[in-house]
Parts: structure tokens; sequence; C-alpha cells
């Protein structure tokens, strides 16, 4: 269930208005690792389960660019939710525009949550680097056919 994004301000990791936002997929392919430097200048990373990824990307998607995103986030697959019971993994992922610009962006794992605040640029950056890493060879998929 998600809750509301009030948990900003009970979050039990907030890392503020973040910058130098990276993405990369783990080794074993079934989550991704993001992470960036928080407003006090400390690095912090988090691992999010493949569908936790595809919700952030959905929702920067229809935040970034409304006029497309129902185009774009039709051709493009999603992952079965995960359990919540994983301790150490984001399975829920939540993006809300601030009145002042940018977006705070919301995570939980498990009973915990953590919380982050992106610049309209930073959002952007980070669309692209998730985008990458989600779907490398693109959204519909590859467009051409082996050899046999």
């Amino acid at each position: 269930m998600m809750k509301g994004l009030r948990m900003v301000d009970k979050s039990t990791h907030p890392y503020g208005l973040s910058t130098n936002l990276f993405v990369s997929r783990k080794a074993n392919g079934d989550s991704l690792v993001v992470g960036g430097l928080g407003e006090d200048a400390s690095r912090w990373t988090r691992v999010l389960s493949q569908r936790a990824a595809q919700m952030f990307w959905y929702h920067l998607t229809r935040h970034l660019f409304p006029e497309k995103s129902d185009m774009v986030t039709a051709l493009v697959s999603t992952s079965p939710l995960r359990g919540d019971h994983m301790p150490t993994i984001t399975t829920q992922v939540k993006v809300e525009p601030r009145p002042d610009g940018g977006y705070d962006v919301v995570g939980w794992v498990g009973d915990q949550t953590w919380w982050v605040r992106l610049s309209d640029y930073e959002a952007r950056r980070f669309w692209t680097a998730l985008d990458i890493a989600l779907y490398p060879v693109g959204w519909q998929g590859r467009k051409t056919k082996t050899q046999q």
C-alpha cells in the first residue's frame, strides 16, 4: 500500500536536494543501484527492485514529458510486483512535483522510507540514466533479428 508523501517529514533516511545522480544495474540483473550526493555532500545509494525502478521511470516520464508520456509508457513492458519482505531493497517509489520546482521522491524499504529532492535538471539527467539502464535496446526491444 502506498503511503502519502507526508512521509517526507518522517523519512528514516532524508537525503535532501541531491546532485550527481547515477543508475547502475546490479550483476544479477534483478535490481538497480541508484544514488547521488545528498544535501550535506555525503554520497548515498539505494537498491531498487526492477519494478520500483520502472515505477520511478514511469512517474518521472509523466511529470517531465506529460505531452508524450501516454505514448511512451504504453511501449514499455513492466515487471511483476516483488514482495515487501525484502529488508534492503526498495520496492515502492513515489515522485511528486514540488510547488517551488523540482520533485520529491520517496522510496519504501519494508517499513522504512528514504527521501530525496531533485531539481528539474537532475530529474531529467536521472530519467535519462534510468531509461538507459531499464531499456538498453529501446522501448520496443531489438529491431533486428539475429542470424541463425
